[in-house]
């Protein structure tokens, strides 16, 4: 994106009367402008009905912006803290830059920006950048950025939630990308726990107050991701393949091809290729789907005590025992994942997952077969 182009044209001042309130951000969906920002710009006490009386926005470029009525329910307006205002359709916003919709932000080489005002007598529009993922969306559907440390801190000492607090409500967009991904709005500033704003996820509006906004993919989203394992995956096997030919002492290499020949015979390059796949794939849904479900940590908990790990040894009479014990592990995750992942687009996925994860933990283990 070109911020400098289209974040002063997006970054909207919400007043009311003459007193400043917060940030905003204009956007355009089916031909109807809104402007989203947090609930509590609105109303310090979302708990009690939100009135637009008196508020109005200011925009950078378009100037002043007359407000039409909220859209969704109190209910999801509290539970969320996030306000969607209609504008009043007289207005003509020329120019205006196509806005995508994105919540897509599991990419780590991803940067953020959003524009917003302080709660100062400047009340001039900046732009904080480049800002940083800290924590995934989780089941909130919130997110954490850091931001740099000197739009956190001021001169005068004072840090946070004095410095950033007119930011709140500001839109969080994907910095540098080919298309305006917006992906979120800023909500609560941490005061001293970590530099950062806590956010909340464009999926929270598609879900709660504008159903019709069509979610983008970024750069392809899961096609992308694909991809960039299937290059990582071909230069991880081939540099296992040099590697095992230069020598004798394969070190971690021995050790992973060892494993391949106790569980598949006459196994080729192709079923290794398979096998970091495996593992690369669940790396990713792991990390945003499954970490914190209690049932699958106990089970990895106890696949990990059976199969030992570290300097410990696993020894079984035979191959034909370690291969009954894995299998019967392997089909207790899968079953645990195909019910975890019911309605997902993921599902079909499970058996391959469970496969990744398992080679995993083999990964980490030292086993030692019996004759």
């Amino acid at each position: 994106m070109n911020e400098l182009d289209v974040l002063p044209k997006t970054s909207v001042q919400i007043y009311q009367s003459d007193n400043y309130h917060g940030s905003g951000v204009l956007v355009e969906t089916d031909g109807v402008f809104y402007v989203f920002s947090a609930a509590h710009v609105i109303c310090q006490d979302i708990n009690k009905p939100l009135k637009l009386d008196g508020f109005y926005g200011v925009s950078e470029e378009y100037g002043k912006i007359e407000f039409d009525n909220l859209i969704g329910e109190h209910k999801a307006i509290q539970e969320y803290d996030i306000a969607i205002i209609a504008i009043d359709q007289k207005h003509n916003f020329l120019g205006f830059p196509k806005i995508c919709f994105c919540e897509d932000i599991s990419f780590p080489e991803n940067s953020y920006t959003f524009r917003g005002t302080q709660k100062s007598s400047a009340l001039k529009p900046h732009t904080v950048t480049p800002c940083h993922l800290d924590t995934l969306i989780n089941e909130e559907s919130s997110f954490c950025l850091k931001v740099p440390l000197d739009a956190y801190t001021d001169m005068k000492g004072s840090v946070g939630a004095e410095v950033l607090g007119g930011y709140s409500g500001s839109g969080i967009f994907i910095k540098e990308a080919d298309n305006n991904y917006l992906v979120g709005i800023a909500q609560n500033i941490d005061k001293d726990d970590f530099t950062g704003v806590n956010c909340r996820s464009i999926k929270v509006i598609k879900d709660s107050f504008l159903p019709n906004i069509n979610i983008a993919d970024f750069h392809g989203g899961n096609a992308q991701l694909k991809l960039n394992i299937a290059e990582i995956r071909r230069n991880v096997t081939q540099g296992m393949i040099d590697e095992r030919k230069k020598s004798n002492d394969y070190g971690d290499v021995e050790n992973l091809t060892r494993k391949m020949n106790s569980f598949m015979k006459d196994w080729t390059p192709e079923d290794l290729d398979g096998f970091i796949n495996d593992i690369l794939v669940w790396e990713d849904i792991e990390h945003s789907k499954i970490r914190n479900h209690s049932s699958y940590r106990d089970l990895i908990e106890n696949a990990k005590a059976i199969w030992a790990s570290g300097n410990k040894k696993y020894q079984v009479s035979s191959i034909q025992q370690g291969n009954e014990r894995f299998h019967k592990i392997l089909d207790e995750l899968t079953d645990l994942l195909k019910g975890e992942l019911e309605g997902t687009s993921i599902k079909s996925s499970s058996t391959v997952i469970a496969a990744g994860e398992i080679a995993r933990l083999l990964a980490n283990c030292t086993l030692d077969f019996k004759k």
